[in-house]
């Protein structure tokens, strides 16, 4: 993940965008600012909180080849086909959600060029994309019973975008970049609870796997010494009768305990994000309906979000070559 300075450069920007989309209502370029910088580095976290749940979906597809590996077993897989079939429909469709907060993004920049000579071409390019993604989604697969069902909103933001290319009004975007800001924040708080579960099933499948690697001796159990040993620069060695059974038992303790860690980041994590949205999907409103935003500040709960991107993204890089996008262009 990159900086997060970088966004600056887009400022510029995004302040003719806001203006132009909000048919030049924004009182103050403080205003216009201040919601430029606030719709660009909220859309771009959202797409990478997004790609980071798709690559513990698909993480947790390759805790299931190892139980399958691993874990005896009679003619009944731990992990069968179908599960897998599910996960990877469940990783691809939170990806596509990750496209649509880019798209919005995208649309966003595609409005900075609005003097230009190929400006509607851009802009009509950027808002097909969004309203294409918005008409596409689909609801996330569950293990039992029926899907969440995708919010009506979502598709009614997809169908007035479209409307309006069709139309050729390309600069009365504004309400449905309203409606699609209010949308998100209505299908994130729809599936909220499934983003939950989803990392924290992924956790508890891994941590399974690691007390059986450790029960297994696959693992070496000596790393729970480093807090004693790292500040005096010594290194463990188990001689031949050394008694493992107490190192097993922190081993295990440490899982447990870091288990609980990553839930519960997570859950922070998600409910930071839908809180950021909600403030956004706020401020547009009121910049769209009353042309001011005296809210400053990008929202504050993005810092906890962008920690467990963070942390995620450490944790994953050994079972995915994805990275999220620069919050900051």
């Amino acid at each position: 993940m990159r900086p997060p300075h970088r966004a600056n450069r887009r400022l510029p920007f995004l302040l003719f965008l806001l203006c132009s989309i909000f048919l030049f209502s924004c009182k103050t370029s403080d205003d216009a600012n201040a919601a430029a910088k606030q719709l660009a580095t909220t859309s771009t976290y959202l797409a990478n909180y997004y790609s980071a749940l798709s690559q513990i979906v698909t993480a947790d597809i390759a805790l299931g080849g190892l139980q399958n590996s691993l874990l005896p077993h009679a003619d009944v897989l731990p992990f069968p086909d179908a599960n897998r079939a599910l996960l990877n429909t469940t990783s691809s469709e939170l990806q596509k959600r990750a496209d649509l907060a880019k798209a919005l993004q995208d649309l966003s920049i595609a409005f900075s060029n609005l003097t230009g000579s190929t400006a509607p071409t851009d802009v009509s390019n950027a808002a097909s994309k969004l309203g294409t993604e918005l008409t596409t989604l689909k609801a996330l697969p569950q293990p039992t019973g029926a899907p969440i069902s995708i919010p009506s909103a979502i598709g009614d933001a997809g169908k007035l975008i479209v409307s309006l290319i069709q139309q050729h009004e390309e600069k009365k975007v504004a309400p449905a970049l309203d409606a699609t800001v209010n949308a998100l924040k209505e299908l994130f708080s729809k599936e909220a609870d499934v983003y939950d579960s989803l990392n924290q099933t992924h956790v508890t499948k891994a941590a399974s796997l690691a007390k059986y690697c450790i029960k297994k001796n696959l693992v070496d159990e000596t790393s729970v010494l480093a807090p004693a040993l790292q500040p005096f620069s010594l290194t463990a060695h188990l001689s031949s009768t050394a008694d493992t059974a107490p190192l097993k038992t922190a081993a295990e303790t440490q899982v447990d305990e870091t288990s609980k860690v990553l839930v519960a980041a997570h859950q922070t994590a998600s409910a930071a994000m839908l809180q950021a949205i909600t403030e956004m999907s706020t401020r547009i409103h009121q910049l769209a309906t009353e042309g001011r935003m005296p809210s400053r500040g990008t929202p504050v709960t993005l810092t906890t979000v962008e920690n467990w991107i963070g942390t995620a993204s450490t944790y994953l890089s050994s079972t995915t070559s994805t990275t999220p996008a620069s919050t900051k262009k």
